[in-house]
């Protein structure tokens, strides 16, 4: 009998050790979030709509989410990222409403030095923007769609550090779009010919950095307060595109302001 209770308890023990080794191992997850409203000037020409400039105010809000497990060098990034514009040209003031949404997805590779205390990310994303323009001074060309989809080169450097007895923190995001697809309408063909007529006058264009080079840079610092992370920095993009014989550019110089959680 002592001998068949030693040969269970064997068992048992045995199984159980099988069953821990069996478990997949859990490993912590550290993750980087931020919320930041934005504020600045903005910079339009679209040859489509108007020969002329337009210039006014851009509101935005954008939601940076960066996550890597302990046990990896992987870095995966979520950008959302919302842009709302009222711009004008020197006889008509607020004239162009402009509304931008975009999304980045990105897988970066993480390098850290613990002397200086920096961190260096790089890699590449998917991103994607959707949104458009509307001149309500316009009554030939009134609208055009902002659609566009690329490969991008991203990378991102931080830089931990005190002041005192407070932790600061420098973050350098830059983001290049290398290939991709976009929307354009042809000089002087309609929506009205693309999408009720089905006329196909190459709509759907290559990108590339010679005939739409863009840069997105964020330069911004997280200090503590109340017991909270602030974010504030400064935000500049430059999109651009030549395209079926038609010039677009936006430049927009942002202050931002957020937290992160």
């Amino acid at each position: 009998m002592s001998r068949l209770t030693t040969t269970i308890a064997i068992a048992a023990i045995a199984a159980s050790l099988a069953a821990q080794e069996s478990q997949p191992t859990q490993h912590a997850t550290e993750r980087e979030r931020a919320g930041q409203l934005s504020v600045g000037y903005t910079d339009i020409l679209d040859t489509y709509l108007s020969q002329e400039k337009f210039t006014g105010t851009e509101f935005g809000y954008l939601s940076q989410s960066l996550s890597r497990r302990d046990s990896s060098h992987i870095v995966r990034e979520t950008v959302h990222h919302v842009l709302v514009g009222v711009a004008g040209t020197r006889g008509n003031d607020n004239s162009l409403l402009t509304l931008l949404y975009n999304l980045r997805l990105g897988w970066m590779y993480r390098w850290h030095w613990a002397a200086p205390r920096l961190t260096l990310l790089a890699g590449g994303a998917i991103d994607g923007t959707l949104g458009g323009a509307y001149d309500t001074r316009n009554s030939n060309n009134p609208a055009q769609a902002r659609i566009a989809l690329s490969i991008d080169p991203t990378a991102r450097l931080s830089w931990q550090l005190r002041t005192g007895r407070h932790p600061l923190a420098l973050h350098y995001d830059v983001t290049l779009p290398l290939i991709g697809m976009a929307f354009s309408p042809n000089y002087g063909q309609s929506y009205y010919e693309i999408f009720s007529r089905g006329n196909y006058d190459h709509n759907i264009v290559c990108t590339s950095p010679f005939s739409a080079p863009q840069l997105y840079q964020h330069l911004s610092v997280d200090f503590r307060l109340w017991r909270t992370t602030f974010r504030v920095g400064y935000l500049g993009e430059y999109r651009q595109m030549k395209a079926n014989n038609l010039k677009y550019h936006q430049y927009t110089h942002s202050i931002t302001l957020g937290w992160c959680y």
